[in-house]
This record gives C-alpha cells, sequence and structure tokens, in this order.
C-alpha cells in the first residue's frame, strides 16, 4: 500500500493511494507534489507510528512523504538498494546493513491478547515460555478452562522476535516443539482470530489490539515508562534506516521524531519514548 499526502490548513489531503508499483507510483505523484518527498517503506506494524508522525512533520513545511508498507525487513532491503530514503522496522537488529545507518526513535511492546470470554488475565514469563515451548498445551494449566490453546503468531517480525526473547530460539528450545500456530500477516488479522475464538492467544503491539480483545499482564506488568524495561522486557526496536549518515529533509524528519513533540505523538501510541520527557 501506497500514500503520498501533505498537510494544509484544511487537513490532510490524500494526493494517491493504491496497491502500484514505486515507479508509477511517483511518475504519477512527481507532478502534484511540488515540495520534496519523502520516501519510506517498511512493514504494516510501522505505518501507524510514520503516519502520525509525517502527518505532524509535514505540517511544518511543503514536505510529501511516500509510505509503503510490505513484508517485514523490506523497508530496509528497499533503503539499502537505493529505493527508498526511509526503511523502518521493528525487528531488532544488531547492525543495520553496510553502509546504512540506523536510529531507534522508539521501544515498540509485545503484548498477549486474548478473547475477553477467557478468564485468564496474567501469565507469568515462566509460564509463557512453557508454552512457547510445547511444554503447556492447555488453558486449565493456567488457571483457564479445559480448552487447548491455540496460538495467533503475527508473523514474521513480531512472532521471531517475541520468540526469541521469551524462548532463546535456537538455545534452550527447539522450534518443532512449540504447540501449532496459525500465522497471520495483518494487526486486523490477529485481532478477528482472537475475538473469534475463545481458546486463541495472541501476539501484537500494544495499542494495536482492538477493543474487543483483552490484553494480559506479564507476571502483574503492562508495559509503559514506569514498567519498562526493569519489569517488562518484551519490545521491539522502532528502527529508522538511512543510506549513510541522514541528511537534508531526513535528517529533519528524523530528528523531529526524537523531539520532544514527536516523541510525544510516539507515547500517544503506547509505544515507548527512548528520550526522557522534559
Amino acid at each position: 500500500m501506497l500514500y503520498c499526502f501533505s498537510i494544509k490548513p484544511s487537513g490532510v489531503i490524500v494526493l494517491l493511494r493504491g496497491i502500484l508499483s514505486a515507479v508509477l507510483f511517483l511518475s504519477l505523484s512527481l507532478p502534484v507534489c511540488a515540495g520534496e518527498i519523502i520516501s519510506v517503506a517498511g512493514d504494516p506494524c510501522t505505518v501507524p507510528v510514520m503516519e502520525k508522525l509525517a502527518e505532524a512533520f509535514a505540517r511544518k513545511d511543503d514536505t510529501y512523504f511516500s509510505l509503503a508498507s510490505g513484508p517485514c525487513m523490506s523497508g530496509v532491503k528497499k533503503v539499502a538498494d537505493g529505493e527508498v530514503m526511509i526503511g523502518v522496522s521493528t525487528q531488532n537488529m544488531a547492525e543495520p546493513p553496510e553502509g546504512c545507518s540506523n536510529t531507534v526513535i522508539a521501544k515498540a511492546p509485545i503484548v498477549l491478547i486474548v478473547n475477553k470470554k477467557n478468564k485468564v488475565k496474567n501469565l507469568s514469563l515462566g509460564q509463557l515460555k512453557e508454552i512457547f515451548s510445547g511444554e503447556i498445551t492447555n488453558w486449565k494449566e493456567v488457571g483457564g478452562k479445559d480448552l487447548p490453546i491455540k496460538l495467533v503468531m503475527l508473523e514474521p517480525c513480531v512472532m521471531t522476535t517475541l520468540s526469541k526473547q521469551v524462548c532463546h530460539y535456537g538455545a534452550t528450545v527447539e522450534t518443532r516443539k512449540v504447540l501449532p500456530f496459525v500465522r497471520v500477516n495483518a494487526v486486523k488479522d490477529t485481532n478477528k482470530l482472537v475475538e473469534e475464538d475463545v481458546a486463541t492467544l495472541g501476539q501484537t503491539l500494544y495499542g494495536y489490539e482492538s477493543s474487543k480483545v483483552r490484553v494480559l499482564t506479564i507476571d502483574g506488568y503492562l508495559p509503559g515508562r514506569d514498567t519498562f524495561p526493569s519489569r517488562y522486557n518484551l519490545y521491539e526496536d522502532y528502527n529508522l534506516i538511512t543510506l549513510g549518515e541522514p541528511a537534508g529533509k531526513v535528517k529533519e524528519f528524523i530528528d523531529f521524531a526524537l523531539s520532544p513533540q514527536g516523541q510525544e505523538i510516539v507515547a500517544g501510541l503506547r509505544h515507548i519514548p527512548v528520550r526522557p520527557s522534559r
């Protein structure tokens, strides 16, 4: 999905929205977008934050944004290949691709969600590890009804990060031992499956859950500025990747994302700011 917009006094003007190739998109929109265009690509989990930050930044001047969502890490590949100016990913990475620079603008907490008819409200980290490793397979083992646990895994980014943080895959737990699970690629699909089935255990980023599901506490805690990371440490980094060091409008935008205003936007979406509030 691609978007191009600027902010005028009347609000957001959506110039183009649809499933198009990047070349066709830019060729159609360039005559209309008179200002500078910042091209951005990332996985679907990154879109809500980028939309809010882009809208706020575009109010400052005549800057336009093209936002493209695709598979996990697709934005990182596109920026490394020189196809976009900013690649966005919530996949925790030790090092960005060669020649690229990474700026972490937020921590995105991962939460577990259940159907509201499920009476389980809390899991310990130990129980969660045993669920992911296949040692716990029924809700009655954690205080729920006699129902098999059905995992709904938001893949690939959240699924990979959560399983590594909880189970340390490749070290102590073999993936083949994990409970059978349903793979989904969109946040809305995770919510829908959990809303419809009382036996499901889903995962998503905090703030992306629907009002029809319940977020579980882990060891009695929800993610927040007061509990992260000492009490709640399941998260993904929110990375902005650029080819080389950020410069020009791209640098201005990244600086804005890290500014007090940008960090408050991040916090408003239940992500954890990386810069302390003043």
